[in-house]
């Protein structure tokens, strides 16, 4: 008798993961986030279509500032770039070592109120989200500030019923959402649709966020800010 087959034809891969002791880094960062936020002239960059609230968006070169919390900060995004691009593509150590990762990377602090309407990166492969402080919580307001990820296949519950309606991952649909807790970061690819929902706290919801491509060392027109090695970026 044949066996059935099953399988999986359109999962997305999104990665997650906590930075160690992430306290001093965060603290460094909040306080240069405000700062700049206060002192920098009025930002140059053209004003993109996404709708947005209550929320201060800096330019978008924060990787390459010369500053070490930053830097540090950097490394350790950029590096898990790398390894999601090399287990999701199955690259070899010397397929990565030819690779270049280029990012747009930038701040928001988002106040009381704020949020960011659905969108999605189409110029790049991969995004990502890291949480410096995610702000205060309010009990009246569960999904005060959650990152939420949409889910790509819009038609997939249009119809529900015992057949369907308790299938298990990767098989489930709906949307994913994170109510992000300081050090944590989420990598997703980049056509994905996702938004933060109002943040109701009192005080500041502070993330980084960046956008990432990769190209082949011989089609690399200028310096990336990191040449990719054996699983990191």
């Amino acid at each position: 008798m044949t066996q059935l087959a099953i399988t999986d034809y359109f999962p997305v891969p999104v990665g997650e993961i906590h930075m160690p002791n992430a306290e001093s880094l965060n603290d460094g960062l909040k306080a240069r986030f405000l700062s700049w936020e206060r002192n920098e002239p009025p930002r140059t960059t053209v004003p993109t279509p996404v709708v947005k609230e209550a929320v201060y968006e800096s330019d978008f070169s924060l990787f390459r500032r010369n500053d070490p919390h930053v830097q540090q900060l950097a490394r350790f995004c950029l590096s898990h770039v790398g390894e999601m691009v090399m287990r999701m593509n199955r690259y070899s150590a010397a397929e990565m070592r030819n690779l270049r990762i280029y990012d747009h990377s930038w701040y928001h602090i988002t106040r009381k109120g704020g949020y960011t309407g659905p969108h999605n990166h189409p110029m790049a492969s991969w995004s990502g989200v890291y949480c410096v402080t995610p702000g205060a919580t309010d009990a009246a307001h569960p999904d005060s500030g959650v990152l939420r990820l949409f889910d790509k296949r819009a038609e997939a519950n249009m119809y529900l019923d015992a057949g369907n309606a308790h299938l298990t991952a990767p098989y489930s649909f709906g949307n994913m959402g994170w109510n992000l807790r300081a050090g944590q970061l989420i990598i997703f690819p980049s056509y994905l649709f996702h938004e933060v929902a109002p943040f109701w706290g009192d005080d500041e919801r502070i993330t980084v966020a960046f956008n990432c491509w990769v190209r082949e060392a011989d089609q690399a027109s200028d310096e990336p800010l990191v040449k990719m090695r054996s699983g990191e970026g």
